[in-house]
């Protein structure tokens, strides 16, 4: 089979969903056969470590670990793989003085939040994100719809997650890429050239969307997340967005967005 190049504006090419049978085939809605969105989600995740195989992108935990290149961070990133409430938080605590006093690798830990550990690249000056199955939100928090059609937000499969990240580079450009995926699917590293500015007031991000054709929008759900920071372009939603989210570069005084949350109507 010849696939695509590896990177994230051909993920809709390996993941070739129609608009109707999206939702139920990713795993989006919780309604409809639960057998069939796991036999799909088990899909999408085969069809996504084969490209990543086939463009020698695959890592296993021992690769990641090369990267950081200390002989104590093999252990530590085990617990990446073990459930924890707070994922991003409590890596980067228990990470925070090894890297500071052992690590000799590329990467710098930056810290965590609630859906990635975030290194730095200093050689490159990239971002790498790492999210995994043992975070809160898996490969990153999605939209979805209950039941009675009310919107939610929940954990993302790696398909999901991989279709949230290229919707969000197609509309809001910020030079994300995919870097390299596990060899069992269980964990993603993303990379972002780092961005040097500030985070504008509340005021300049309406004003940004409202510029790029974006219309304040409060979907039918119960999260207060969904229904004040929910923005909506033709078929399109963006939540999440708030000043925190965007960055202003001090080179150029764009604004680029980090970390909306995207999904279709």
């Amino acid at each position: 089979m010849s696939w695509p190049e590896f990177a994230l504006r051909n993920v809709f090419k390996v993941l070739p969903f129609t608009d109707e049978t999206k939702k139920s085939q990713m795993g989006f809605s919780r309604g409809g056969d639960r057998t069939d969105a796991a036999q799909s989600a088990a899909f999408s995740r085969s069809r996504i470590t084969d490209w990543a195989r086939a463009s020698g992108r695959c890592l296993g935990k021992e690769g990641f670990s090369e990267s950081l290149n200390g002989f104590q961070v093999g252990s530590e990133l085990d617990a990446i793989f073990r459930e924890t409430p707070s994922f991003g938080r409590s890596l980067a605590k228990r990470l925070q003085d090894f890297h500071r006093n052992e690590t000799k690798g590329p990467l710098q830990l930056i810290g965590g939040g609630g859906e990635a550990v975030v290194f730095f690249d200093e050689e490159k000056q990239d971002v790498i994100k790492l999210l995994s199955l043992a975070g809160k939100a898996k490969f990153g928090w999605e939209v979805g719809a209950d039941l009675e059609g009310n919107r939610e937000i929940i954990p993302g499969s790696l398909a999901t997650g991989l279709i949230r990240y290229a919707r969000a580079e197609q509309m809001f450009p910020s030079g994300l890429e995919i870097d390299s995926i596990a060899e069992d699917g269980s964990f993603l590293l993303m990379r972002q050239p780092f961005i040097l500015g500030e985070n504008p007031y509340r005021e300049e991000v309406t004003r940004w969307m409202e510029d790029l054709g974006w219309d304040k929008y409060v979907p039918p759900t119960e999260s207060r997340l969904l229904h004040e920071l929910t923005w909506r372009k033709d078929d399109l939603l963006a939540t999440d967005v708030r000043p925190e989210n965007v960055i202003v570069s001090r080179y150029d005084e764009e604004f680029y967005s980090i970390d909306f949350i995207m999904a279709s109507l």
